[in-house]
């Protein structure tokens, strides 16, 4: 081996060695048991998009929670896929009885539906407040893929918090959104992620891909391109919620 190659490894492996130290500082820490609430829109969005984050929390013994707004009946499978979702959340270690799947008449899965911000606000405040919830997590403002419904759990938490809602003591982080050639480059792009997020939630595939297997009615195969190649899967960045060009305005 060449003496140029040995450098370039040797200064690969202080950058790893480093980047690692790094990220470690930067995760997402909850005091061991704490209750934490999940806040999604569809069956599989747990899988699709938040599996590093909730294998983060199990790992540090808190209690996960899971409120999902729709069935995800967009396409008459609403039934399906609730059921579907029990299954996923226990394959990962969350009990079914610990997920509430809403059928709501006026919060339907669609991607020309935008959720009535104020009414769910409420729904998830009441939620928060009966499990106690010491941290809530949710979509940012462009929901991952800009998806109305991920937007409108988005738009919910932001509602409470500008009208100072949140309960006290409860911490509300909301996933980044990154750009489509972030998006599909898998573990690559941990650089970026720690070059420009506060905090990170890292796993391997694994909890998600598990988790995936059990939404069997959203098994196509562009899905399972993304289960391989999205950064979603193995990355989770996040930042706590704040005062926000997107949100409602304190009422009168």
């Amino acid at each position: 081996m060449s003496f140029d190659i040995c450098v370039i490894l040797a200064i690969l492996l202080v950058v790893l060695v480093n980047l690692v130290v790094v990220l470690k500082k930067r995760r997402l820490l909850v005091k061991a048991g704490a209750r934490c609430l999940l806040v999604v829109a569809h069956p599989d969005d747990e899988c699709m998009f938040f599996g590093p984050t909730i294998v983060s929390l199990l790992a540090q013994q808190c209690k996960v929670y899971i409120l999902c707004v729709s069935t995800g009946d967009c396409y008459g499978q609403g039934t399906i896929r609730k059921q579907e979702m029990f299954n996923a959340c226990e394959s990962i270690g969350i009990s079914r009885s610990d997920v509430t799947v809403m059928d709501i008449d006026d919060m339907k899965d669609g991607m020309k539906t935008k959720w009535e911000t104020e009414k769910l606000a409420r729904i998830v405040l009441q939620y928060m407040e009966r499990l106690d919830a010491k941290v809530v997590i949710t979509f940012d403002e462009s929901g991952t893929s800009k998806h109305p419904n991920h937007i409108s759990c988005f738009m919910a938490l932001q509602y409470l918090y500008t009208n100072g809602w949140i309960p006290s003591g409860t911490q509300v982080f909301v996933l980044e959104t990154v750009r489509v050639l972030r998006k599909y480059i898998g573990i690559l792009d941990l650089v970026p992620s720690h070059l420009t997020s506060t905090f990170l939630c890292l796993s391997g595939p694994l909890a998600a891909w598990k988790g995936m297997k059990a939404h069997k009615s959203q098994l196509v195969w562009f899905r399972y391109l993304y289960l391989v190649f999205s950064r979603y899967v193995v990355i989770n960045s996040l930042k706590r919620i704040s005062l926000h060009r997107y949100c409602i305005k304190k009422r009168k």
